[in-house]
Formats: C-alpha cells, structure tokens, sequence
C-alpha cells in the first residue's frame, strides 16, 4: 500500500483523500466471516487529482 500512495505524488497527484473500506458492525453480525475483514480491508480507495 505504502508504495501505491507514495509513487501517486511523485507522479504529480495530490492524494485528497484515502478511506480503507471495512464491514460494519449489522454486516458483520450478518456475516460472521466478514469479521477477519476488520484486520485487512477488502479495498482501499483513494481520491487524487492533477
């Protein structure tokens, strides 16, 4: 992850926002499995723009 954000700025982006997505607190009452998802999110997105 580190090197996916650091290389962004060193390309010219500015990173305006980075959000790692995470199951909630019903999702994972829903789905037990989901639980493991709190250690290691199932997507990071990020905002950048020039």
């Amino acid at each position: 992850m580190g090197t996916l954000l650091n290389t962004l700025p060193k390309a010219g982006f500015r990173i305006a926002h980075v959000q790692e997505w995470g199951p909630s607190d019903e999702q994972v009452a829903a789905m037990a499995s989901l639980a493991e998802e709190r250690e290691r999110p199932m997507m990071l997105l990020v905002a950048a723009s020039r």
